[in-house]
């Protein structure tokens, strides 16, 4: 996922703010049920006071806080607001990271069996000791057998094709 630095810095300023997850959640959920509002925020042919009367009437009745209403407002003269799905996905990695939380994905052919879960878990604890680790379970068919995890921009390929690769490539020298 690539996003801009400005996306980046704007997720930290949020973070700062004092957002929390559950409130950046809230705010991206407002965002998928209205995609007009994102329409209206980066309008140039309505002004900035129209703007904010949206901003403070929309947020008050989603129950938004007033931290949230005033970072949009900010954002809008900006001209960042059009960018709010990247900010809010930057906010997450970046609240994950502050609050030592790891995030990775668990791929099995099937339902994950609690072994499989136990071995990911314990390699994941073994590369990330001072994380709080939250699987995400997911399934793909094209497993024959195993698992693979998937974390940040790695992946630990523990699936029975992958072991074959790894057992080739010990063999061949490559």
């Amino acid at each position: 996922m690539l996003m801009t630095q400005e996306a980046v810095n704007n997720a930290k300023v949020l973070y700062r703010l004092g957002a929390t997850r559950q409130e950046a959640d809230e705010l991206r959920e407002l965002y998928e049920l209205t995609p007009e509002l994102l329409k209206v925020l980066t309008s140039p042919v309505i002004s900035i006071h129209k703007k904010d009367a949206v901003i403070e009437k929309i947020y008050q009745d989603a129950g938004l806080s007033k931290v949230l209403v005033n970072y949009t407002k900010v954002m809008c003269r900006l001209g960042y607001i059009e960018e709010i799905s990247d900010i809010l996905e930057a906010f997450y990695l970046y609240w994950d990271r502050q609050n030592h939380i790891l995030r990775a994905e668990l791929t099995c052919a099937g339902t994950p069996k609690p072994q499989e879960e136990a071995e990911a878990r314990k390699i994941l604890t073994e590369k990330y000791p001072d994380c709080e680790i939250v699987l995400t379970e997911k399934e793909d068919e094209s497993l024959l057998g195993g698992y693979v995890i998937k974390v940040h921009h790695k992946e630990y390929d523990r699936s029975y094709e992958g072991r074959l690769r790894q057992l080739e490539r010990k063999l061949t020298g490559r």
